[in-house]
């Protein structure tokens, strides 16, 4: 005598057995592949669109800015599901529907999950929530400030090395311009970190025909080591 799903009366057979004493559509619909999940919260610099995961600042996904929420969300939220026993996700996607009228910081989703359960694939669509918080990123917060590492004095003015000199700090996404003054000899550029400075000069060296002249001056004491600012001189050859 053939097996039956207690719960649509579905008889059993070889090719369409039983899972856990049920058929195959009521397993999966009893068992979805997403069992629960764990708060759903991200944090955005509301300057550079950068995000903060796992207590690190990450640079942003794109440029279009409901792509890089989009991107971001789908970034952090695996680790935020918890999935029922034996399912895998084999992809997994984002719908942005609207955000909380009330609450502009609740964003509305649907994440459509795509994997398998027992080896029966499975598909699930959740709407969820996810709040979203804004809060400067440590790179935005020196540029709001007077505080900066290095300095390029760009000479004479030329505004094509301005440019690629901006473009290489968008690149490089680890110093950004806290002040730019400018003047009938050229450019100072104030950056967060020097850290970016040594590929900056290489980047400009492949580019312009240029002399360059490195300067530090000691600017204070940090854990007990002495802090020195930099200055690069570029100034064009003639």
């Amino acid at each position: 005598m053939n097996k039956f799903c207690p719960e649509c009366g579905k008889l059993e057979s070889k090719s369409q057995p039983l899972v856990n004493g049920l058929c195959r559509n009521c397993f999966l619909k009893n068992n979805p592949i997403l069992e629960r999940h764990k708060e759903l919260k991200i944090v955005i610099c509301p300057d550079c669109k950068s995000y903060l995961h796992q207590n690190k600042w990450h640079p942003k996904l794109s440029t279009n800015q409901e792509l890089n929420l989009k991107e971001i969300i789908s970034k952090i939220i695996p680790e935020k599901l918890k999935l029922q026993q034996e399912a895998k996700i084999n992809s997994l996607d984002i719908i942005i529907e609207k955000s909380d009228d009330i609450n502009p910081k609740k964003i509305n989703i649907k994440l459509i999950l795509n994997g398998v359960i027992q080896n029966l694939k499975s598909k699930g669509e959740y709407p969820l929530e996810v709040v979203k918080e804004e809060s400067l990123c440590n790179l935005c917060k020196k540029k709001n400030s007077s505080y900066y590492e290095a300095k390029i004095q760009i000479r004479p003015k030329n505004e094509k090395m301005l440019g690629l000199i901006k473009d290489c700090l968008e690149r490089e996404n680890r110093a950004i311009i806290s002040k730019e003054e400018g003047s009938k000899f050229g450019y100072d550029l104030y950056l967060t970190d020097k850290s970016a400075l040594s590929r900056i000069i290489s980047e400009v060296k492949k580019a312009f025909n240029i002399e360059v002249k490195i300067s530090n001056t000691l600017y204070g004491r940090k854990d007990g080591k002495e802090v020195f600012r930099t200055t690069a001189l570029l100034r064009l050859k003639e």
